[in-house]
């Protein structure tokens, strides 16, 4: 079998990411977001999934605000980490990015971690 310059098999993930940043600005983007978004997992992860969140449907922060019902600056404070909305804020936004709020309840009986899971009505 004679390979091409162009034939995929034998290059590593590395090799197949670098040369699709090569040829593409959007993936070059995306990459870029991604890395500032498992960043941000780190600070708060409630933060970083309604960004990742965000970015996959493709919504600008005013686009998710207005469809909240709250500010521009509520929405980007709440994707940097540095601010925690009301509850009801945050469902309204979970809504926006199609999504359910959950509230979890954990403690510990007898050394086992017990989670109790609910829906914000």
């Amino acid at each position: 079998m004679v390979r091409t310059p162009k034939d995929p098999v034998g290059r590593n993930a590395a090799e197949v990411a670098q040369s699709r940043a090569l040829r593409s600005q959007s993936y070059r983007d995306a990459r870029a977001e991604y890395e500032r978004i498992r960043a941000l997992r780190e600070v708060s992860p409630i933060a970083a999934h309604l960004r990742e969140r965000r970015f996959e449907l493709g919504l600008t922060q005013a686009e998710v605000a207005k469809a909240a019902g709250t500010s521009h600056s509520a929405v980007s404070r709440l994707e940097k980490g540095t601010h925690i909305p009301q509850l009801l804020t945050l469902q309204r936004i979970a809504a926006v990015l199609d999504e359910e709020l959950l509230v979890c309840f954990q403690r510990t009986v007898d050394g086992e971690v017990e989670h109790e899971l609910a829906a914000v009505a």
